[in-house]
């Protein structure tokens, strides 16, 4: 694995600067959640023919070590969200379940690629400042499906989300982080040479908010990385589905065949990203790159929301849970777009 080359303060650096070791309540929230978080599964399993036996198994199992973590919390040496989502995982993966959400994806991907033209033709009726805006909307309206929290993975479980209800649930303007005006005028006046989008869920996440605006790069003469999941997470795309969803968007538009668009494992397997951790491939694809773009809460505000880079970086997510929305003085679908200078 590799250091991701576009920190720009790697020797302080940390994945996660909420240190759960230093704040009780936090941690009990978070101890609680991942001890209850396969109930949210059952359904899943119910729908991929996954033996009731091996999630009770993996919730045991999973329920044993909060309960050790509760008792020493420094039993790792460390304790943030992100070391917990790799308890959580290998608990599932212990039980050889290792993308229960497959099938959601699958339906996800498809509902979105079938609204893909039109949201499209949209876009392209019109002028390139609302279009800006229409464009960070539909990214912030695709990161609202996320199986990764309670009251999302309840709602969309046996459900699609039509994508117009997604954009008219988001908060209006100005949002609780809001530098889009500011952006503006720069967006505008020139194209970064080369962007990197950490992608996050599949999707209306993926097909109607990054692809869209990797597109919109495109045709502005940018070059564009996508950087995906290397193995499944909760209903996070991985870099093989993002190859997928491309193939069949170019039916739609060639633009996205543009040898320009690469997609790139990121070598990560959890919702969450730790940048001194990222593939190779990642790494030498993001050398020289103008512009980052962390998309969803879990790379861009439980993850890397106080980071540092040596480039122009984008955070945009909508905060979907109460813990995280907390941490940052926010409230529950409360809309981020941060953006920040080297």
């Amino acid at each position: 694995m590799a250091v991701f080359p576009l920190l720009a303060d790697e020797a302080n650096y940390r994945a996660c600067d909420h240190d759960l070791l230093i704040d009780p309540a936090a941690r009990s929230y978070w101890l609680d959640l991942f001890a209850s978080h396969l109930g949210l599964h059952m359904g899943a399993a119910d729908l991929l023919e996954i033996p009731r036996e091996a999630l009770i198994r993996a919730d045991s199992a999973l329920k044993r070590e909060m309960d050790l973590i509760r008792a020493r919390p420094d039993r790792h040496g460390r304790l943030d969200i992100l070391l917990l989502t790799d308890i959580y995982r290998a608990a599932l993966a212990a039980e050889g379940i290792t993308d229960e959400f497959r099938l959601i994806k699958q339906r996800e991907n498809e509902a979105a690629l079938a609204a893909l033209a039109r949201r499209i033709a949209e876009l392209d009726r019109l002028d390139d400042g609302p279009r800006f805006e229409a464009l960070i909307r539909g990214m912030l309206a695709g990161n609202l499906f996320d199986m990764g929290v309670e009251e999302t993975a309840r709602r969309f479980a046996d459900r699609s989300l039509p994508f117009a209800e997604a954009l008219d649930s988001l908060p209006d303007r100005p949002w609780f982080v809001d530098d889009l005006d500011e952006l503006r005028q720069g967006w505008l006046a020139s194209t970064p040479p080369k962007t990197i989008i950490f992608a996050d869920n599949a999707g209306a996440d993926i097909v109607l908010g990054i692809l869209p605006l990797a597109r919109e790069l495109l045709r502005r003469g940018g070059g564009v990385v996508i950087a995906a999941n290397e193995t499944p997470a909760l209903n996070d795309v991985t870099s093989r589905e993002v190859k997928t969803v491309i193939n069949r968007a170019s039916e739609i538009d060639p633009i996205w065949r543009d040898g320009k668009l690469t997609v790139v494992s990121s070598g990560c397997k959890a919702p969450l990203i730790d940048l001194t951790s990222v593939s190779e491939e990642l790494a030498r694809a993001a050398r020289g790159a103008d512009l980052v773009i962390l998309d969803g809460m879990g790379r861009a505000v439980e993850s890397n929301y106080h980071a540092r880079f040596a480039c122009n970086v984008w955070r945009v997510a909508m905060l979907k849970d109460p813990q995280v929305a907390r941490s940052v003085g926010g409230e529950m679908y409360d809309a981020i777009f941060r953006a920040s200078l080297p």
